[in-house]
């Protein structure tokens, strides 16, 4: 016991000191390492909140919606502590990042251990579970990207803890109980918009067990389930009001930028690498290989054995609140799955929208390894289950020691953000598609895919392209990765865009293009 507990430690303060890495090891891994495109749209909105320009992007000139409302005020608070330093603040985010992730390993743990019970009462399981996650390679860079992944999972299981204590409570609960579960809904929401999906999940899940476990009437049901729904739709009211009278939507517009482009099922093909990889997180599929036909097949079945298995074992032995909680979990897995798979654009960031997905799908791939394990294997039953735990976090742990290497690749936008910082004044207006990194080094710069330019999207939504909006702009240069140095040459018939601007660099080899206003 006591040398598990000392492992458990050390694999705590490893996953730990990881997520620290960039604040030891200073710049460029500080703004490069973890940090994703998308994150640095969210930072600069944070940074502009804490220097008085609310939630607004380019030099606090251009107002947007287009985030998560809690994270980007969690990170507002380092940029208020240093005056809006770009650097120091990043010694915040990170911090930020990891306390959060620290909170989100014990209640992952916590949530293990209930959807274990009564079956397996080891405290061994929870924690592989927990520590599958904190340690898991795709799963650990989703939960330090600047983005709000991390705090959405954390939120999710903590109402699903805080759901289960209600449920065991019975008819007996409180008042009080119910409304904090309708409060922490309304977080979740705030936490995430697609977190309503969530909160549906949760209440139709307790509206079922109300009438037909509980035997209450249906002004029985109404009893319990309005006040709380009203409360989690008060918490998230303010959003949404402001993101429908500021912006005509209650969908930020980063979603709507996301889909304006989307082709029904156009992800779908990328569902069962996605889910294989939140149940296995320690077997990250090459991209390449995610749409092979064989590897969608072999992923597919994994997942629907683990989930079949991991069902069955909750309907012979599971805890009422276990069985619920595990259920109002997966409702809401496949309301994700369905959306960004068939509605949904963006598919490089499929991953990242399922990810949250991966606590209750490790737990029914350990549950799946240990009931297979006691069916196969008479005389060692729980081999299997330590292959799966163990094997997986020594996996992780080469992953991760294989990132620090020297030739490993940072962020991918260091080229542009150099270039710009080289030769082009901090007065100067530039615009780029991907405006995460370069907004952030650079505060005159306009985004031109919508994800947080409102303008933007109204021009690529009723003209299908941004170019007459970047030529009526008072943008100087245009400059983002290779392939955006094509607009000139896209443009050349019809004249405008190509008359205003020149084609300055277009180099494939550094990823990058530089356009500039004719004089």
């Amino acid at each position: 016991m006591r040398f598990s507990v000392l492992v458990v430690i050390a694999l705590i303060l490893l996953g730990t000191v990881y997520r620290l890495w960039p604040i030891l090891a200073g710049m460029p891994e500080l703004w490069a390492f973890f940090l994703t495109e998308d994150g640095y749209l969210m930072l600069t909105v944070s940074r502009n909140m804490a220097l008085g320009s609310g939630m607004s992007v380019s030099d606090g000139t251009i107002a947007t919606n287009g985030v998560q409302p809690m994270i980007a005020f969690f990170f507002a608070l380092p940029y208020l502590a240093t005056g809006g330093d770009k650097v120091t603040s990043l010694i915040g985010v990170h911090l930020i990042h990891t306390g959060i992730a620290l909170a989100a390993l014990f209640a992952i743990r916590a949530f293990a251990a209930r959807l274990l019970a009564p079956r397996d009462m080891s405290p061994a399981w929870p924690w592989a579970v927990a520590l599958l996650w904190f340690l898991a390679p795709l799963l650990l860079r989703h939960s330090m990207n600047g983005l709000e992944t991390g705090l959405y999972t954390l939120f999710l299981v903590l109402t699903l803890l805080v759901f289960a204590r209600v449920l065991d409570a019975g008819n007996d609960a409180t008042l009080a109980q119910r409304l904090g579960l309708g409060a922490i809904c309304g977080l979740v929401v705030l936490a995430r918009n697609d977190g309503v999906f969530f909160v549906t999940s949760v209440f139709l899940t307790w509206a079922v067990i109300t009438l037909f476990v509980h035997r209450q009437s249906v002004a029985g049901l109404l009893t319990r389930l309005v006040p709380p729904g009203l409360l989690s739709i008060a918490v998230a009211a303010p959003w949404l009001i402001n993101n429908k009278l500021r912006f005509g939507s209650i969908v930020p517009v980063s979603g709507t930028a996301q889909s304006a482009d989307a082709v029904f099922g156009q992800n779908a093909a990328l569902l069962p690498a996605k889910l294989f990889e939140d149940a296995f997180p320690m077997l990250p599929i090459p991209g390449g290989l995610e749409t092979n036909p064989a590897v969608m097949a072999v992923a597919a079945t994994a997942v629907a054995f683990v989930l079949f298995v991991f069902l069955v074992r909750l309907a012979r032995h599971g805890s009422p609140s276990g069985r619920a909680i595990a259920v109002a979990f997966l409702l809401h897995g496949a309301a994700l799955a369905f959306y960004y798979g068939y509605f949904f654009g963006a598919a490089h960031f499929l991953s990242r929208y399922l990810a949250p997905l991966a606590p209750v799908l490790i737990v029914a791939a350990l549950a799946a390894a240990i009931e297979t394990g006691r069916l196969l294997i008479r005389r060692a039953p729980e081999a299997l289950a330590w292959a799966y735990a163990g094997g997986g976090i020594a996996l992780s742990l080469a992953f991760l020691i294989r990132a620090l290497l020297p030739g490993a690749t940072l962020q991918g936008h260091e080229q542009v953000v150099a270039w710009t910082q080289d030769n082009v004044s901090q007065d100067t207006w530039v615009g780029a598609v991907q405006t995460g990194t370069l907004g952030y080094w650079h505060d005159r710069t306009y985004n031109l895919d919508g994800k947080v330019n409102p303008e933007a999207l109204a021009a690529r939504l009723s003209e299908g392209h941004v170019l007459n909006y970047v030529t009526a702009s008072e943008i100087d240069y245009v400059i983002d990765w290779a392939g955006v140095g094509g607009w000139v040459e896209m443009d050349a018939a019809q004249g405008g865009f190509a008359d205003a601007f020149e084609l300055v660099i277009r180099d494939d080899d550094a990823n990058l293009s530089v356009m500039r206003r004719r004089n």
